[in-house]
């Protein structure tokens, strides 16, 4: 005998489920982020190149976007999600990156902000493109056994 769930209960597990997926995304992309960018940004610093973000503000917000992207792909694919929404999450972070360095190339906005405004939207970003599967990061689609197939 199955029991109805309620209509309260039906909206809140996916929706605990959806801001749980978010709150680990955020925390694998930003922990790897720091991570990433200490590394690349001290390394510089070490061969030269001191306060990156400062003195080449383009070049530091495509490095940026790639170090929130790449612990982002890796949290995913660990946790089983499939190629095409890892891209989709990750593609997004570099395309919103590309978008905020053609913005300062073309003097839309300050060459000194790209970067700053990559860092302070990096969650959002990654919040509107799960807003459109939800079902996906909800668990209602399921996608752990599908990504299982699909390996």
């Amino acid at each position: 005998m199955q029991v109805a769930r309620s209509p309260v209960i039906q909206f809140l597990q996916p929706t605990a489920r959806f801001a749980l997926h978010f709150l680990e995304m955020c925390m694998a992309m930003c922990v790897g982020a720091v991570a990433l960018s200490l590394i690349f940004f001290e390394g510089a610093n070490l061969i030269g190149y001191p306060n990156l973000p400062n003195t080449h503000p383009l070049l530091s917000t495509f490095v940026l976007a790639i170090n929130l992207s790449v612990p982002m792909v890796a949290w995913m694919r660990f946790r089983g999600m499939d190629w095409r929404s890892t891209l989709e999450m990750s593609g997004a972070t570099i395309a919103v990156g590309i978008l905020f360095i053609a913005a300062a190339w073309l003097g839309i906005i300050s060459k000194a902000s790209p970067f700053e405004w990559l860092r302070s939207l990096a969650c959002p970003i990654m919040l509107a493109v799960m807003l459109f599967r939800f079902n996906l990061y909800s668990g209602r689609s399921g996608h752990h056994a599908h990504a299982a197939v699909n390996v």
